[in-house]
């Protein structure tokens, strides 16, 4: 199963079309938050048809330059994996939306919040192979949640989930100069980086786990 995982978009349309012309054929398009920057809930829905014209199978979760209003629209397009689970073929996939508090106006919710809405996700996956969590905040203290000035800006909750419970990939953005591919055990993480500039990220999962990073 092949994915195409985008983050950070802020609301360019020819970069994720550009992105997707550039990716060719997938089984879905994941796309990780800040799908605007501060827009409305149809700056999203207009994100999400776009990539849903290129693949029929769309999976997100809002970032926190989106917004709780963003978020529902998701859920109405029939999109949304915060805090839900999606199965498709043996994968199973959940999220989580918006990061630990951080600066004011953002999307933005306690650790213990980030932490309720994973393990509510994960409840619902069944008995999928595979296991996949797309997140807009990148896991604390690895070299994807290092911002420019040194600091760490990951999510102690999401760290804590994927030592506990080694999803087999998890999903990430948030902190642009953050894109990497770094491995917590048996879970790989990748940060896709900045869509808005044509970074992202192609997953294949089949007998194994594949990632590579991508620039279009």
């Amino acid at each position: 199963m092949r994915f195409v995982c985008i983050t950070d978009l802020h609301g360019r349309l020819a970069a994720l079309e550009r992105v997707l012309a550039h990716a060719g054929p997938a089984d879905a398009v994941l796309l990780g938050g800040d799908l605007t920057t501060f827009g409305s809930p149809s700056d999203a829905q207009r994100i999400v048809e776009a990539a849903r014209a290129h693949v029929p199978v769309v999976l997100a979760v809002a970032g926190n330059c989106d917004s709780v209003a963003i978020d529902r629209r998701l859920v109405e397009l029939g999109v949304s994996l915060d805090g839900r689970a999606v199965v498709l073929g043996n994968v199973g996939l959940h999220g989580v939306s918006g990061i630990p508090p951080w600066k004011k106006g953002m999307h933005q919710l306690p650790e213990e919040a980030l932490a309720s809405v994973l393990a509510a996700g994960a409840d619902q996956m069944g008995l999928a192979a595979w296991h996949v969590v797309l997140a807009h905040v990148p896991p604390r203290e690895t070299q994807l949640d290092q911002t420019m000035f040194w600091k760490r800006a990951g999510s102690t909750a999401l760290r804590e989930f994927i030592d506990r419970r080694q999803p087999s990939l998890v999903v990430c953005g948030h902190i642009h100069e953050g894109r990497g591919i770094v491995r917590l055990g048996r879970s790989i993480v990748v940060n896709c980086g900045h869509g808005a500039s044509g970074a992202y990220a192609l997953a294949q999962i089949d007998e194994h786990v594949s990632v590579q990073l991508c620039s279009a």
